[in-house]
Order: C-alpha cells, then sequence, then structure tokens
C-alpha cells in the first residue's frame, strides 16, 4: 500500500530537495551551539532555514498564478538565514568552513530561487 503512495506522489522540482539537503546539514549543526546561543541564534537558525524549506515546498505544489508571493518570502527567509549563519560563524558558532559551505548552498538556491521567480514573471 505505502508503495502505491509513493509511485503517486507529485514529481518536485529539484530546488525542493537540495535545499532539503540544506537543512539536513544545518540541523546537526545547530544541535553543536553552546547552550546559551542554541535556544537564541540556534532556534532563529534553524526556524529560518526551516521556513524557507515550506516556502520552496508551497512554490513548488502551487499553481502557477499563487507561486509569487511564495518565492519572492522564500528568497527573503533564505536571505534572513544566511545572515544567521554569518552571525554564527563571527561567535564561532560554526567553524569558517562551514559557513563557506553553508553560504554557498543558500546563494545558489536563492539564485535558482530568482530564476524560478522571473520565469513566474513572464
Amino acid at each position: 500500500m505505502q508503495q502505491k503512495a509513493e509511485q503517486q506522489s507529485i514529481k518536485l522540482p529539484p530546488i525542493v530537495e537540495q535545499y532539503y539537503e540544506f537543512c539536513v546539514w544545518l540541523l546537526p549543526k545547530v544541535s553543536k551551539f553552546k547552550k546559551d546561543q542554541k535556544y537564541i541564534l540556534g532556534t532563529r537558525l534553524q526556524n529560518s532555514a526551516l521556513e524557507g524549506l515550506e516556502l520552496i515546498l508551497s512554490a513548488a505544489l502551487s499553481s502557477k498564478t499563487e507561486k509569487l508571493p511564495f518565492l519572492e518570502q522564500a528568497i527573503l527567509k533564505l536571505e534572513h538565514t544566511r545572515f544567521y549563519l554569518r552571525l554564527a560563524v563571527q561567535i564561532k558558532m560554526i567553524p569558517p568552513k562551514s559557513y563557506a559551505y553553508g553560504s554557498s548552498k543558500i546563494i545558489e538556491t536563492s539564485g535558482k530561487l530568482g530564476a524560478w521567480r522571473k520565469s513566474v514573471l513572464k
């Protein structure tokens, strides 16, 4: 029965899976934050990243006429996430290499969202 449900699942654009993988990478990093920052910056970073994922998924599942607000909100939410990630490296909650990797993934996803937004506007 479960196999039938999986076969009937909706085909999502690759950007959903790509950003999902970023979230999978990020969440364990945040769980290693020092206690005083885990519940302040860590929570903000996690929430921002997961809200971005929700917005990208909402854009993927909505009709063409409804996509634009989700895409614009997702672009903004990814920028928030990148900013929180930058703050985390500045206060030494994550190493610079992790910041470089995470930031590059966010920038890559934001670029794809921008291109998707442009295609919706046409």
